[in-house]
């Protein structure tokens, strides 16, 4: 099976790329190739895909919602499964109210203007923003800049805003404790909060675009605890953690702490 003519494929070099392998049916944890060959799929279809290709009882509720009202304009008009989406949530993560948008990239950028009006509505011109080393939060430009740069970033860069970064203390391929680099990091960010910041956004627990680089829980505390007392507000990136990834619903519950706000989707999807 050849390119085909009019589809562009994301982060993928058609120049060089092999041919892309034609899906024609998925079940549960396997894809069906167009020439009979199954794959498992160890990705969940880019961390998407939560209870499994087909499910039958999602399938059913998806094709009842469609007979009865599949999408309406959301400004000044409310609709009951949304309401119940939102109440629900809620009550999951301890925060106030959901912002429904479009996917994860762009849960970002309303995390981050929501940030962002907050400060401009209590009368302040703070405006930096920190985030960690090797941060990935999406392909939107917002996002992108808050993320760390990198080959997919690269012909952007004039058009990306500045951000103060931390390291994230990971487990690979060093030679100090675990301790040394989580109190490096700690000092690096209460250097950072210094300057008044609108928001520092992390990976709750594991960052996974940049190698599934994962901090211990008591260092997200650290951070946790450091961002409130300097006022600055925090913003969970959970689009690849939340619903059950880590082993709790969210990471931050497994972390034991409780951002100001949080991004979702993938899972949420």
């Amino acid at each position: 099976m050849a390119w085909h003519p009019h589809l562009w494929h994301p982060t993928t070099q058609v120049a060089t790329s092999q041919e892309p392998l034609r899906v024609q049916s998925a079940r549960g944890s396997e894809l069906e190739l167009s020439d009979g060959r199954r794959l498992i799929d160890a990705i969940s279809s880019w961390w998407v895909t939560l209870h499994g290709h087909g499910e039958p009882t999602i399938a059913a509720a998806i094709a009842r919602q469609a007979h009865v009202l599949e999408q309406v304009i959301f400004a000044n008009f409310s609709h009951e499964p949304a309401e119940q989406l939102a109440t629900r949530l809620s009550a999951l993560t301890g925060l106030q109210r959901l912002f429904f948008s479009d996917n994860g990239s762009t849960a970002v950028e309303v995390a981050l203007k929501i940030a962002w009006q907050w400060w401009r509505n209590q009368g302040s011109d703070r405006h930096q923003l920190i985030a960690f080393e090797g941060a990935y939060h999406g392909d939107t430009f917002g996002a992108m800049a808050l993320g760390d740069r990198s080959l997919f970033t690269q012909p952007y860069g004039e058009l990306l805003f500045d951000v103060a970064r931390v390291a994230w203390p990971h487990s690979h391929w060093h030679n100090d404790s675990v301790e040394e680099r989580e109190q490096q990091a700690l000092g690096q960010l209460e250097l950072a909060l210094e300057t008044p910041t609108v928001a520092v956004i992390f990976e709750p627990l594991i960052q996974g675009a940049s190698g599934m680089r994962v901090v211990r829980p008591a260092f997200l505390r650290a951070v946790a605890d450091r961002v409130q007392a300097a006022g600055a507000l925090l913003i969970a990136d959970e689009v690849f953690t939340g619903f059950g990834r880590t082993g709790a619903l969210f990471a931050c519950q497994k972390a034991g702490i409780q951002p100001d706000l949080m991004a979702l989707s993938k899972g949420l999807t």
